[in-house]
């Protein structure tokens, strides 16, 4: 399995109550939500302030599945890439 820098747990974390999932790495914040048993929205932006008082920088919803789960991390890898800058944190 590929490593990944974020620690999110795994997809059934989301599926269960609907559970929100918030993180930060070096300035680069994210939030992962599921607002139903059929998707998860991952939204991220920069800087110290929560997502509430700062500009979204991207936001994209998968399919609330295994596949789903894995193509969100990899989104947010890319976004990290962009936003960070590409520096390993």
């Amino acid at each position: 399995m590929e490593e990944n820098r974020f620690e999110i747990p795994k997809a059934d974390y989301f599926t269960l109550n609907y559970n929100i999932y918030c993180g930060s790495l070096d300035g680069f914040n994210y939030k992962l939500n599921a607002k139903d048993k059929e998707h998860l929205t991952v939204s991220v932006w920069m800087g110290p302030l929560c997502m509430d008082k700062s500009e979204l920088a991207a936001n994209e919803t998968f399919p609330l599945d295994e596949d789903g789960f894995h193509r969100a991390l990899g989104w947010l890898e890319e976004q990290f890439q962009t936003l960070h800058g590409g520096g390993a944190a």
